[in-house]
């Protein structure tokens, strides 16, 4: 087994639900608001504990609602530069990060995955 393969799964959540999406978009949105509501604690970016505090918190938020993903790492680190904080960096990851609807294949009972059967174009299927 590859030693960084958990990187690649996710922790765990290698797929990311509407509902998730939703929930670090909130966590995300207050982070940003939060933000530029405490604009003159944060405006120097790295050099303030206060930008540490709202950026650690929610990176580690978004990391357990989403799992690991490698813009989360990028995010963080536009956080900490000056003047570039000011983007609502967390709000655009959140939104960059796709949905994927998990639909499992039709199984038969030995497991195998069963090909579905479709009519020839132009006759009707035959019903009981």
């Amino acid at each position: 087994m590859n030693p960084l393969s958990f990187l690649a799964m996710g922790f765990g959540h290698a797929r990311i639900s509407k509902k998730r999406k939703l929930v670090a978009l909130l966590i995300a949105g207050c982070a940003d608001l939060l933000q530029g509501v405490l604009l003159p604690l944060v405006i120097e970016g790295g050099f303030s504990p206060v930008e540490w505090a709202v950026d650690i918190a929610t990176a580690v938020a978004l990391l357990l609602t989403v799992g690991f993903k490698a813009r989360l790492a990028l995010a963080f680190t536009t956080e900490l530069i000056p003047g570039l904080d000011l983007f609502p960096t967390w709000v655009a990851l959140v939104l960059t990060l796709p949905v994927e609807e998990a639909v499992p294949p039709a199984r038969s009972p030995s497991g195998a995955i069963e090909p579905e059967v479709l009519p020839p174009e132009g006759r009707e299927p035959k019903g009981p």
